[in-house]
């Protein structure tokens, strides 16, 4: 609480712009509903009350208002249908920045001091009439001494020092939320956090070029797939000039045509270059909007602005490719198991969830998948059942919708989870490779076979069945004994390896050193390699032997 108190007195000001800002837009009322009412004065607000029909309204306008920190946070909390309603989300979808554009003179002073140099000692050309201007960053086109056409981004001045305040302020208020029992389920602090997160990476541009790069390796060998190259010589954390990629618009089917290309190659080529990213890198764009996605000669997708990211392990890797499968299969009972997953100690009705998993496949299996209803009533499923998503899929699914949406306006018959069954496929067969296969074990293959693929799924979904005291079971597994005899005695074998070993490292030189020698090696040396040849061949047998 005293932290919070100190922060709200360091940027006192800020605050009370915040506040005024919200009352203009008869906004405040939100306040209350967050149980936040002393930070306007403790007063109920003035006038009417405000119908809910009017209130997201009068909250993106706010947001607007307040400037780039609660324009992010506003298409943040775009994300969550897990949290928010349909009316909501709609609204919070229209945000945009409503900041002016700066003139040239009033960045070319942070520009050259970027650049360390004059414009004319780096460019042969710069226009400085600016191609877009948004919240973070204004773009202008260039050209380098060297001919290489480019775009310039430029981040806007004091910006850093701005959403610092804004983020602190932020932190504070969710302080206060969480004090509220009923919302602390929606753990606001974690929210503002990942806010800090995806607004202090944006704000790097040295970030933005270095994700840039990493999709640009990943593609290397795609030459129909194009990245634009970085700059870095003349590029910083508020300064980033990157390659001008010539390309085709509108973003429209019959603009294409016309114009020669092939609309439905691109999309396919675009769907799949995205599923690579999803599936097989883990390191995808988290905005593929049809500004961001470009239609090149040659029938080449262009992908530009890395300032958004998305990362997933290979764990969460695998969990997305068992949430496609699942869809495309028609299996809810693997829903049921990503869900689980994806939810932790938030499942509370286990019954309950499977119920909506089978009314969910029921709705959508069978048909070709709209991405936008399916993501639409996956997250309404969520936020029914008081179930919160994981950031990272957060903005995994908007960037799933935003890039089924352009694709599709290109090939309207596009399925994108269909386009992901060749990788889905490819990441099944390299998990249960022979490498995979060697490390289960030959007891584990024994018991599992032909049930290795259901396997991992049916346990997880039996384990939490289990902890919320859904089933009682009593298992009587044949060979159960046998297996664990086996496991016993690998432990123990394993357990006498790593001694020996040990052993040997610390000892084995001195030992090495003494006694006679024949053909150069003394002869210790030669009788502990036959017993290493040895005791690998017994074990080996052992292996086989009791397989």
């Amino acid at each position: 609480m005293l932290e919070s108190t100190w922060t709200a007195l360091k940027h006192h000001q800020r605050g009370r712009e915040i506040v005024t800002i919200l009352a203009s837009f008869g906004a405040q009322d939100v306040l209350f509903r967050l149980g936040l009412g002393r930070l306007v004065g403790g007063a109920e607000p003035v006038g009417s009350q405000p119908t809910d029909e009017g209130t997201p309204q009068r909250v993106r306008r706010a947001l607007e208002a307040l400037g780039p920190t609660f324009v992010k946070l506003g298409q943040i909390l775009a994300s969550r249908g897990d949290i928010l309603p349909a009316l909501w989300i709609e609204e919070l979808e229209n945000l945009h920045s409503g900041a002016a554009t700066l003139t040239w003179e009033q960045l070319q002073g942070q520009v050259l001091e970027d650049l360390g140099a004059e414009l004319d000692q780096v460019f042969a050309e710069f226009n400085t009439t600016p191609l877009a201007a948004a919240s973070i960053a204004q773009v202008y086109r260039a050209r380098l001494l060297s001919g290489e056409d480019v775009v310039v981004k430029i981040q806007r001045p004091g910006l850093r020092r701005k959403m610092t305040a804004d983020l602190q302020l932020l932190e504070s208020v969710a302080l206060l939320i969480e004090d509220n029992g009923a919302l602390a389920q929606y753990q606001p602090r974690k929210m503002v956090r990942q806010l800090a997160r995806a607004m202090l990476e944006e704000l790097d541009f040295t970030q933005e070029g270095l994700n840039c790069d990493a999709v640009a390796a990943n593609f290397s060998q795609q030459p129909h797939i194009v990245i634009p190259r970085i700059y870095w010589a003349h590029s910083s954390e508020r300064l980033l000039v990157q390659e001008y990629l010539p390309s085709y618009t509108p973003l429209e089917r019959q603009a294409l045509i016309e114009q020669g290309l092939d609309p439905s190659l691109l999309a396919s080529r675009g769907a799949r270059a995205f599923i690579k990213m999803l599936l097989e890198d883990g390191v995808f764009h988290g905005d593929p909007h049809p500004g961001n996605l470009k239609a090149m000669s040659g029938n080449r997708v262009g992908f530009i602005d890395f300032g958004m990211v998305g990362r997933l392990d290979e764990r969460r890797r695998l969990e997305v490719m068992s949430f496609m499968r699942a869809l495309t299969e028609n299996n809810s009972d693997a829903l049921v198991t990503v869900l689980i997953d994806w939810s932790g100690n938030g499942v509370q009705n286990i019954p309950a969830i499977e119920q909506a998993a089978r009314e969910y496949i029921a709705r959508h299996g069978g048909k070709a998948l709209n991405m936008s209803a399916l993501i639409e009533d996956f997250l309404d499923l969520m936020r029914e059942h008081q179930l919160l998503l994981p950031p990272d899929l957060l903005v995994l699914f908007k960037a799933l919708v935003t890039a089924d949406g352009v694709l599709t306006r290109l090939d309207p018959e596009l399925d994108l989870i269909a386009t992901a069954k060749p990788a889905i496929v490819k990441m099944l067969r390299e998990q249960l490779s022979w490498r995979m296969t060697k490390r289960l074990g030959l007891d584990g293959l024994e018991l599992g076979r032909g049930l290795l693929g259901d396997l991992p799924q049916l346990a997880r979904l039996l384990v939490n069945r289990l902890k919320h005291g859904v089933l009682e079971v009593r298992m009587d597994l044949p060979g159960l004994e046998r297996l664990e005899r086996s496991l016993r005695l690998a432990s123990t074998r394993l357990s006498l390896a790593l001694l020996i070993s040990a052993l040997v490292i610390t000892f084995g030189p001195q030992i090495a050193a003494v006694g006679p020698v024949w053909a150069g090696l003394p002869i210790l040396s030669w009788l502990a390699a036959i017993a290493t040849a040895g005791g690998l061949v017994a074990f080996l047998w052992s292996l086989f032997k009791s397989s």
